[in-house]
């Protein structure tokens, strides 16, 4: 894939996978990603590595676990995350996958975000979109403007 940012430059990134099936109950997938960046004053590279692992109990149900590592996350191309997913489908066509993730951002640290991801399968793909971020965002607002401002409890004073 190349992208052109208007007034910044220019990316190009590459993926390759690899998926193999160990038995009808697991599978893995290998892949190594590829970013070089071509900006005013900054041209770079960045690389990374990412694997899954699929269980399959059932026919119906799934478990995944993921992760993928970027000695050098510069401009948040490649970022290092891990987690896990439990997906159900819940008819032929519909499903929901569950979980979350823990992922590196350099400015707070590790932070972790839920994963709520309704899913609708196509003929030959799957569509779904995580709303899990959005959910979490929401409810975290609520929460704070319940207590009347910072979730954080001071402690008292002296």
């Amino acid at each position: 894939m190349q992208e052109t940012l208007s007034g910044l430059g220019r990316v190009n990134q590459a993926s390759f996978f690899y998926r193999y099936d160990l038995n009808d109950y697991f599978s893995i997938q290998a892949g190594v990603d590829a970013v070089k960046y071509n900006f005013p004053k900054s041209v770079g590279q960045s690389l990374g590595v990412s694997g899954i692992v699929t269980y399959r109990p059932a026919d119906r149900l799934h478990i995944n676990v993921f992760g993928s590592y970027s000695p050098d996350n510069r401009y948040g191309f490649n970022r290092s995350v891990f987690g896990a997913t439990v997906g159900y489908d819940f008819t032929d066509r519909f499903g929901m996958e569950v979980g979350a993730q823990r992922y590196y951002d350099p400015q707070r640290g590790w932070q972790t975000v839920p994963i709520v991801t309704p899913y609708y399968k196509f003929n030959k793909f799957d569509l779904g979109i995580d709303v899990g971020g959005i959910l979490y965002e929401v409810l975290r607002s609520v929460m704070i403007d319940k207590r009347g401002g910072s979730p954080v409890i001071m402690p008292p004073g002296r």
